[in-house]
């Protein structure tokens, strides 16, 4: 592994934290980032050991892109396929920077975190007052909610939403341990302002997620002994749930959802499911689109296939394009870091990966870039701390 005071690693290590930066602020910066990062990594310490350290480590993920690469042997559509497979190589490239950290302790991969979460909180400040201005301009309050919030940005707010989602349960987790090291006020301050975006940005889903996060925390505060951040935090959770449930009351229906139904998100499963011609292997990278279109016009959908709507389910969308392959190669991506998490009696990898369980349901996560790249952060991210927390500060 590097030696942590070579100049090599500080570069490094530095483009590492600026990549992690720009993944909520801009999707062609962090692109570039990445590339360059992941290019800068295989100069830094033994390419050897690195490599072992890649294939032990992003076995799961490597077979994801496998079976993606797979179907392309049987797409009719090689141009679409390629591209989809271009939005995961990102699978590829997090491990591979990530495979040059395993030498991290606890504080380094804290601020990994960190990094992600200033990004975060400038995108949040830039959205609100982008928003602002246009009010000021148009008085349409709708400035502020959902699509016209991160358009600024152009950002798909549902990916927005899980970012903020992280964020807020990672800083969570960081302030009831006692492992946060910015000040408990400031921390807490953080995390509202977070949520308060959320609500703007957020929709049942995120909701739901929320309320998973914040049952554990209560039953946590309820079951063990109390000390003074834990009742603060407790009491912020509170305030959060009264303001959550306070906005639903107050929802009458006002953000613009192309597709807020969920008797649509049925009709778009039923679709996939039925437009599927081979449920081992799928229909094919990249295919799934065409086909889709082409039941939704035999079956007297127009309007789905006018806006070529996928299915609004990660788990069918894969089934649709790679078969129960493709669906074992998810589930692995995501079991995994929970039976590690488990393993280790580490309750913060499940914290933050049975939210992307809810938003698997409703939501195509890895249709674009900004999915792709934060779930394969938050994979290699959750590996990585966990390596950590049994590691000192290099000497």
């Amino acid at each position: 592994m590097p030696h942590y005071s070579t100049a090599k690693f500080r570069i490094f290590y530095f483009l590492l934290l600026l990549f992690i930066f720009f993944i909520p602020l801009s999707q062609q910066i962090s692109i570039k980032l990445l590339v360059v990062t992941c290019l800068f990594s295989l100069f830094v310490g033994d390419i050897r050991e690195g490599l072992l350290i890649f294939f032990r480590d992003s076995w799961d993920t490597i077979f994801y892109l496998t079976i993606l690469t797979l179907g392309l042997l049987y797409s009719e559509n090689i141009a679409s396929g390629l591209k989809v497979l271009e939005t995961n190589l990102c699978f590829l490239a997090v491990p591979i920077i990530f495979s040059r950290t395993r030498g991290f302790v606890k504080e380094q991969v804290n601020m990994l975190f960190y990094s992600f979460a200033a990004g975060l909180s400038l995108a949040c400040l830039i959205c609100l007052i982008h928003a602002g201005v246009t009010y000021s301009n148009t008085h349409d309050i709708q400035t502020f909610f959902f699509y016209n919030l991160t358009t600024i940005l152009n950002f798909q707010p549902t990916y927005f939403a899980y970012y903020l989602i992280f964020t807020i349960g990672y800083a969570m987790y960081q302030f009831y341990y006692q492992d946060a090291v910015l000040n408990p006020y400031f921390n807490a301050a953080g995390i509202l302002f977070l949520f308060l975006v959320l609500m703007l940005t957020g929709g049942q889903t995120a909701f739901v997620s929320m309320l998973l996060i914040f049952s554990f925390f209560v039953l946590k505060f309820i079951t063990e002994q109390k000390n003074m951040k834990q009742k603060i935090l407790t009491g912020l959770i509170a305030l959060m749930i009264a303001i959550m449930f306070f906005t639903t009351l107050l929802d009458k229906g006002k953000r613009e959802l192309e597709l807020n139904d969920a008797w649509d998100r049925l009709i778009l499963w039923e679709s996939a499911m039925g437009a599927n011609t081979n449920l081992l292997i799928g229909v094919g990278t990249g295919d799934s689109k065409i086909v889709l279109n082409k039941y939704y016009l035999a079956h007297n959908l127009e309007e789905f296939a006018k806006d070529s709507y996928n299915s609004h389910n990660q788990f069918i969308q894969l089934l649709l394009s790679n078969g129960l392959l493709g669906v074992f190669a998810l589930v692995l991506l995501i079991g995994r870091p929970l039976y590690l998490s488990a393993r280790s009696q580490n309750m913060v990898g499940i914290l933050l990966f049975f939210p992307f369980l809810i938003y698997g349901i409703t939501e195509v996560f890895f249709y674009r870039y900004q999915g792709v790249v934060f779930f394969a952060f938050l994979h290699q991210f959750l590996i990585t701390k966990l390596s950590a927390e049994k590691r000192t500060l290099p000497k």
